[in-house]
């Protein structure tokens, strides 16, 4: 049987899953006054005082599992009737009349009756729709809402500089619409009606937020204007009930959303807790993501800076044309992503629109990715002709707004690798580098990144490994990371401005009553992304903190120094605990008994008897036996210190990297071309300088690039001046203190330092030794200036590796490892990790937009600190220690105190053994004794793959020294006769 039109219209309104509850009542002088604002002169309360001394009745209404507030005046009940009787559908009632035998003068009983009123009606089966308008009940049912009802809304209100548009402005009209006011959001559709309710537009709460109202702010009574980063809406109440109703809820939303504010280090996003999980290098990061993805029920988030369609998640790949496949072969990034969207899972991306002559292809992964279904979505941003400076540099992935992944890695094509960096692939179908993905951008940049098939190396060409940081989270940051997908989103399909209007996402998404899946013990608040071109609307469900104002979260809050961006202009000179710690829970670990520090073997150096040159050969034989003697003598000097730290040793611990209970918060560099926020947001640098002054011990960094303002102009970030100035505080009170940093040999950029290609190569050398060791006020020379030894406070280090080329004409390479990890560790405390380099690009906030998360464990591990036992934090503890064990391949027990004199030692002479030994087989630079370029034909002359067999076995980790005075008699900057001269110089800044 067909649906009459009445069950058509109304049929997706289910009156069984209706309920009211009484609250309270109140006038609505009374109302107004628990704001705690002076919301109205003398002038208005004389004006409406007869209003104000009415009685306001409060409900509860729960629909379909959401609850939310409506306040109704008798006047308002009234209508209700009068409307109901009018209506076509009109029933009658036992006690139609209800509201014309009100007991006026018992409000407590007048409650009751209203009550009794509201029961009737919803306890039918068809409901009025001027019913389901009184009882703010739409088609869109969100989540912790605060208010539903109609206003007038002025057209315009986005900031144009064309005077047409601002003469538009002025004569524009008000029209009817239909507004939703969540703790998260404004947004507004033509009607509660299903016909009606495509969402025209959703505007986030954010700091830039507030509303004027009232005659004197606005010119008229029932007028407010509201403000966001985005754009201002102006509004006119339809009558003066509904002008003191929707106050009402703006206040409450302010109260209520975390947003509204800005938080520590001047932050969009509040402290939260979460659970987390760190990665080293990719191949357990992709691979992980790629199950996460498989698991999505609802929706997939995506943003990078590129982003390779046919780049695998897992590997090795099974090759073979006609072999048997193995499942990995699956594991496509396009293909896993047609697989969830098949399922009807939506699947967002956001990618940096890269100008043409950069290799990323943008245009191709869009195509790539839309072929696939139809519920795959792809953005480019910025859509300028000329090309943009800055870029779009965070990588984020979202599933189901339950879990992220965020950190230096995109999924995109030269990111995966393992631990052991190899060079090559030894096998020849089972490839963990198939076809481009082989690669190798110091050598040969990639180009036509679609024609994947083809490979970039010529034989015994290596690639260049890949050293990155990662981190998975659950909890409530994934409320932040979808907020910021959210807010980007937005930004981007409003300034696409195209007219089309798309169908919003039905129920049977899971999408449009604020569906919650059981398994998730957050609640879920529904935010929908508005094309602002009036095109594809996603429907956003985000957990939600309950009782937010009391929640933990602010109370931990309201004990931090908040910074904002203005008061961040230096290093604070008074600097506070980071957090306080909230919890005594410590693992209990077993300590090994007597146990003993590792015994130096007296066998003779042989391995160190060279062929060749018999000078240098004795005199880097000589070198090599005075560093070992060192570590001999010091072994004996501190055998009993050494013991006594070993007491505290627990060499059965586990190296655990997933921790349940860590306090975070997510961090951004965001502005007005990236987001459309209108004050830049630069809460990573604020972050950065806050932890260095703070640190008490020590700190370690590893990261792209090293660029800041001891450089001189234009740099401007203040990491180096912080680093600076903790470390001369430590030199000052004779404390104990390190800074250890890890960053790449050569930046990761096509050519040779001896060819004319290699210009944006050696304009980053350039400003990073101008940070760290020359040109008058780097790091080094500023300590020494102050009578510090530089060596004692601060190291800096790098990563390569060796093998063997493959048969049959195997020949001795080596690369260095490209350290892109965004990763800042300090006492094992506290990690911050995310995409944002050291340089201004990522740092000033108006440049590359980024993204990090700030993680403090309050699980307790026992460890030593300088000797003595420490208390460290489990995440930010088993991610130092792995990363050291891998670098300088030292076993747990050596690395467990990064303040160790042994470790300093020990780690800092095999670097220096390893960094010889290179120079002696394979002469590759960048190195201490190149001096000048007109060094390095001379120097790379005296290698000897010949001894490569003989000398290998003595490489121990990846760890060398960086080489602090190579190039140091050449200038390194741009000149005029090189095109990038022309370039504006904090593009490379």
């Amino acid at each position: 049987m067909k649906d009459s039109f009445f069950q058509k219209k109304f049929r997706d309104i289910d009156s069984r899953k209706i309920d009211v509850q009484p609250i309270d009542y109140s006038t609505v002088k009374q109302l107004i006054g628990s704001l705690n604002n002076k919301v109205f002169d003398q002038q208005f309360e004389n004006k409406y005082q007869t209003y104000l001394d009415d009685r306001v009745f409060q409900f509860k209404v729960i629909y379909d599992g959401q609850g939310w507030e409506i306040r109704r005046t008798l006047k308002q009940f009234e209508q209700l009737e009068r409307d109901m009787a009018q209506n076509i559908f009109y029933y009658y009632f036992q006690e139609k009349q209800i509201t014309k035998s009100l007991e006026r003068d018992n409000p407590k009983t007048t409650l009751i009756l209203l009550y009794k009123y509201l029961k009737i009606i919803v306890s039918n089966e068809i409901i009025p729709q001027c019913a389901l308008e009184f009882l703010e009940i739409s088609c869109i049912n969100l989540p912790f809402k605060m208010k539903e009802g109609y206003m007038e809304k002025k057209s315009g209100g986005r900031s144009k500089k064309d005077c047409w548009l601002k003469l538009q402005s002025k004569l524009a009209q008000y029209k009817k619409r239909y507004f939703i006011i969540t703790q998260q959001s404004i947004l507004y559709v033509k009607g509660p009606e299903r016909d009606k309710c495509k969402i025209i537009e959703c505007l986030s709460f954010d700091s830039d937020f507030s509303f004027l109202f009232g005659k004197k702010e606005t010119g008229e009574d029932n007028k407010i204007i509201i403000f966001f980063s985005q754009r201002k809406l102006i509004l006119r109440a339809l009558n003066l009930t509904s002008y003191i109703d929707f106050i009402f809820a703006l206040f409450k939303s302010i109260k209520l959303s975390p947003y509204t504010k800005l938080h520590r280090y001047g932050s969009f996003s509040p402290i939260r807790t979460s659970q987390c999980k760190w990665y080293i290098d990719g191949d357990q990061y992709f691979n992980d993501v790629c199950d996460a993805i498989l698991k999505a029920k609802d929706t997939v988030y995506i943003t990078d800076w590129w982003l390779s369609p046919e780049m695998y998640l897992k590997r090795p790949i099974d090759v073979r044309e006609y072999a048997q496949l193995n499942e990995n072969v699956y594991t496509r990034l396009d293909n896993v992503l047609k697989i969830v969207a098949d399922k009807g899972v939506q699947v967002l991306v956001l990618l940096y629109n890269a100008p043409f002559l950069l290799y990323n292809d943008p245009k191709h992964s869009k195509l790539q990715l839309e072929s696939m279904s139809s519920n795959i979505k792809v953005l480019k941003h910025p859509n300028n002709k000329i090309p943009d400076l800055y870029s779009h540099h965070e990588k984020m992935v979202v599933i189901d707004q339950h879990i992220g992944f965020m950190g230096g890695l995109d999924l995109c094509f030269g990111r995966w690798d393992t631990s052991k960096h190899l060079l090559f692939d030894v096998h020849p179908f089972e490839q963990l580098w198939p076809q481009i993905d082989f690669s190798n951008s110091r050598v040969r940049d990639f180009v036509e990144v679609k024609n994947y098939q083809k490979t970039l190396l010529k034989e015994n060409e290596p690639r260049m490994p890949w050293h990155d940081i990662a981190i998975q989270i659950q909890g409530d940051s994934v409320v932040d990371l979808s907020r910021h997908f959210v807010q980007y989103w937005n930004f981007v399909m409003r300034s696409k401005q195209k007219k089309k209007q798309q169908e919003l996402l039905h129920s049977n998404d899971l999408k449009m009553e604020g569906f919650v899946p059981s398994n998730q013990q957050n609640f879920l608040e529904s935010n929908v992304i508005y094309t602002g071109r009036k095109e594809s609307l996603i429907q956003m469900k985000q957990p939600i903190l309950i009782d937010y104002m009391k929640s933990q979260d602010v109370q931990i809050e309201m004990n931090q120094t908040l910074l904002s961006n203005k008061q961040i202009e230096a290093p604070p000179s008074n600097t506070q605990q980071f957090i306080q710690q909230q919890y005594k829970n410590y693992y209990g670990l077993q300590a090994k008994e007597n146990q003993q520090i590792e015994e130096d073997d007296d066998e003779e150096d042989h391995y160190y008897i060279l062929e060749g040159n018999k000078q240098y050969k004795e005199k880097l034989k000589t070198k090599i036996k005075t560093d070992k003697q060192k570590l001999k003598e010091y072994k004996n000097i501190e055998g009993i210190q050494a013991h006594i730290n070993l007491e505290f040793f627990i060499p059965s611990m586990e190296i655990y990297n997933n921790s349940q209970k860590c306090i975070t918060q997510l961090t951004r560099s965001s502005g007005t071309w990236s987001t459309g926020i209108k004050q830049t947001e630069r809460s990573i640098q604020n972050a950065y300088l806050q932890l260095i002054q703070e640190a008490k011990h020590f700190i370690y960094i590893e990261n792209q690039f090293f660029i800041s303002s001891t450089a001189g102009k234009p740099v401007k970030n203040l990491v180096a001046n912080a680093l600076i100035s903790r470390i001369k505080e430590a030199h000052e009170k004779q404390q104990r203190f390190k800074v250890i940093v890890f960053f790449p040999l050569l930046p990761g950029f096509e050519g040779e330092i001896d060819q004319p290609n290699s210009a944006v190569l050696k304009v980053q050398l350039h400003f990073e030794y101008l940070s760290m060791s020359r040109g008058g006020k780097s790091i080094i020379e500023q300590l020494k200036q102050d009578g510090i030894k530089p060596e004692n406070y601060i190291q800096f280090f790098s990563l390569r590796q060796h093998e063997l080329s493959p048969q049959p004409n195997s020949i001795p390479v080596t690369e260095i490892i490209y350290i892109h990890s965004k990763l800042l560790i300090v006492d094992d405390e506290i990690a911050l990790i995310g995409s944002a380099n050291i340089n201004d690009r990522s740092l000033q906030g108006n440049r590359d937009s980024e993204l990090a998360i700030i993680v403090q464990d309050q699980i307790k591990v026992d460890a030593i600190m300088n000797g003595q036992p420490y208390q460290a934090s489990k995440f930010a503890h088993t991610l130092r220690t792995a990363l050291y064990m891998e670098h300088f391949d030292l076993p747990y027990e050596k690395v467990i105190d990064p303040l160790s004199l042994q470790f300093e030692r020990e780690s800092t002479a095999q670097a220096n053994i390893n960094t010889r030994i290179y120079k002696q087989i394979f002469a590759c630079y960048p190195h201490d004794d190149i001096k000048k370029i007109s060094d390095y034909e001379q120097f790379k002359a005296n290698k000897h793959l010949d001894e490569y067999d003989q000398l290998k076995q003595f490489f121990k980790g990846h760890a060398v020294m960086f080489p602090l005075n190579f190039l140091c008699e050449e200038n390194l900057n741009l000149k005029a006769n090189q095109k990038e001269f022309y370039a504006p110089e904090k593009s490379f800044t």
